[in-house]
């Protein structure tokens, strides 16, 4: 794929972000529904999910607990996955938890890509 492709692809991605994401690095525990774990991770955070870096083997669409999450469990739905970096959707999130991660994002750098401007 030539530079001028990725970078179309890259900006269509951007444009269908709903929320602003902040550069973060930490670790992370996915938890699966059969109870099997994977340590992860984390690239980047939004209010509306997050991505992470594992060497479980997840797929798309499954729902998974992601913990800790400005300090909670949170459960969400892998959206999408390139090699092993994962995109979470926050499925169900209480209030407290929308809360927090705004107060998280406020000390974070934002996480910027090339199709960012």
């Amino acid at each position: 794929m030539d530079q001028e492709t990725k970078g179309v692809l890259a900006a269509n991605d951007a444009e269908k972000r709903r929320h602003r994401r902040y550069r973060l690095v930490e670790g992370l525990l996915i938890r699966r529904n059969d109870g099997s774990s994977y340590q992860a991770t984390t690239s980047e955070i939004s209010i509306s999910g997050l991505s992470a870096f594992t060497t479980g083997i997840l797929r798309v669409g499954e729902e998974v607990r992601l913990c800790p999450v400005a300090g909670m469990q949170v459960s969400a739905i892998i959206r999408r996955s390139l090699g092993t970096m994962y995109g979470f959707e926050f499925s169900v999130m209480p209030p407290t938890l929308e809360e927090e991660i705004h107060k998280l994002c406020r000390g974070l750098v934002p996480f910027r890509t090339v199709a960012d401007k």
